[in-house]
């Protein structure tokens, strides 16, 4: 709480207030078709789904329709801004499972809409938030897969809060005036329902409830006269459903990126002037880190033919503003720093009769530290996958002119991890774990005109702690 104290207060220091700036009042609509490159849907080593350029199938039956419209307008001379947009995506998806066979070409449609009301903070920056809902339906009934299983009809019903920064973020180099937009969505409420009871007999259809997942997304938007071209990449993550006579839904992620065609239709437009903004702080950046992390597994002394691999390699999604320049007339500069972290996999693999030592934490310490547990099936696979969401406050210490700096981030992060415990053909068992911890990381680095690059080492406390070893480039607007 003392580090969530300070961060507003560093923030709330460098706020400057009612400076004036211009901007288009009235309404705007456009129209647009989107393409997907790719899309995954993970339940981690049991089964996934594939579209786009990751699809078995046919790659190329993609395509999304989508309408927005826009009204802003002055209040109490702020700048405010309602929103209101829809989705909806078409896909063939091909499907795999561990135990149950393969199928390609399944029929899957995505509809998406959200409400937003949002204000112009400062001269680059507006936030919103508001109410969105999410539907996705799988077509799979009377289909059979490779080993003769039934498919039937699935639902999946979202409804989540979104948190959007919109940040005017131009990239002279390569003449772009775009805009750049990161929204962090919190799901609270969700139903899942297998339409099992066209099968027949005991069949019925299972309902599921799922309220807890997040959604990330980052888009660039540039235009080009009256068109919009609108790159983005999308990551979901939803733990386990309820049960429901027995049969759950398991944790899983969604990964998606691609690309949005819009046109512009405006209304009444004028320009307006001198209106207030809540501070003047304009300086921002965004980046992507390659993550090589350890995450542990829990386990030690194995024997046999087991093996345990805490290495992988992941990613990051930065994004930050200045807080404040040359800190006590020194060569200290402080941001305030967020970031979307995917850690990779840990992955530990025994056969029938191999042994394993446990620390404890295996099942949620369902067994003591130092437990010998013996493997009894080939191919006995057990996954950790980590991923956090993180804000921290980011120092850089300026040791040359030439832009050359030592750098360190303090913070906490939100995370989550699944262990799943896989027998191939006979069982699975997926144990969630989330909270609230610290992490840390320091390194070095150099600010080349608008860009940053850098080296880092990261600690991130969760159930299964996590050491990283970095390289960041970002962008400075």
């Amino acid at each position: 709480m003392k580090l969530i104290k300070i961060l507003l207060l560093s923030l709330l220091f460098n706020l400057k207030l009612l400076s004036a700036q211009s901007s288009d009042l009235g309404t705007i609509h456009s129209y647009g078709l989107s393409f997907t490159g790719s899309y995954e849907y993970e339940e981690p080593d049991l089964m996934h789904l594939r579209s786009g350029l990751a699809a078995k199938g046919d790659k190329l039956q993609n395509l999304g329709f989508l309408y927005n419209f826009k009204k802003s307008r002055l209040n109490n001379e702020y700048l405010n801004e309602f929103e209101f947009d829809i989705s909806y995506q078409l896909m063939n998806q091909s499907y795999w499972s561990n135990g149950t066979g393969t199928l390609d070409d399944n029929k899957v449609r995505i509809f998406n809409s959200r409400i937003l009301y949002g204000s112009q903070y400062s001269k680059k920056l507006m936030l919103k938030s508001g109410i969105g809902f999410r539907r996705l339906y799988h077509y799979w009934q009377n289909r059979n897969t490779t080993t003769g299983h039934y498919g039937y009809d699935r639902e999946q019903d979202y409804v989540f809060i979104p948190f959007i920064a919109e940040l005017d973020a131009p990239i002279p180099e390569l003449k772009l005036k775009g805009k750049l937009k990161l929204e962090f969505d919190h799901i609270f409420s969700g139903k899942n329902t297998s339409y099992l009871a066209y099968l027949g007999g005991s069949n019925k259809d299972l309902v599921f409830t799922n309220n807890d997942g997040y959604i990330w997304k980052v888009s660039y938007e540039t235009k080009y006269k009256d068109f919009i071209l609108e790159p983005y990449y999308e990551f979901m993550s939803v733990e386990d459903s309820t049960l429901d006579s027995g049969s759950y839904e398991p944790s899983n992620t969604t990964k998606e990126f691609g690309l949005k065609l819009s046109k512009l239709f405006s209304g009444k437009r004028e320009i307006v002037d001198n209106f207030k903004t809540s501070f003047e702080n304009d300086e921002y950046y965004f980046g992507i880190k390659t993550l090589h992390s350890k995450v542990e597994s829990g386990f030690y002394n194995p024997t046999g033919n087991a093996s345990i691999d805490e290495k992988d390699f992941g990613y990051a999604i930065v994004s930050g503003t200045s807080l404040i320049k040359d800190y006590n007339n020194k060569p200290i500069d402080l941001n305030l720093e967020f970031s979307f972290n995917q850690f990779g996999e840990s992955a530990t693999v025994c056969d029938n009769g191999d042994t394993l030592t446990t620390d404890g934490r295996y099942l949620s310490g369902n067994y003591s530290s130092g437990t010998v547990l013996t493997c009894n099936s080939d191919n006995n696979l057990l996954v950790i996958d980590s991923y956090s969401t993180s804000v921290g406050l980011n120092s850089k210490y300026f040791i040359q002119k030439n832009g050359i700096f030592l750098s360190a981030t303090l913070g906490i992060h939100k995370w989550d991890q699944s262990e799943t415990d896989f027998i191939p053909g006979n069982n699975f068992n997926t144990t969630d774990y989330s909270g609230i911890d610290n992490f840390y990381s320091i390194g070095f680095g150099m600010d080349q005109n608008n860009l940053s690059f850098g080296i880092e080492r990261s600690k991130h406390d969760m159930y299964y702690d996590a050491t990283s070893k970095s390289f960041y480039a970002r962008y400075n607007f």
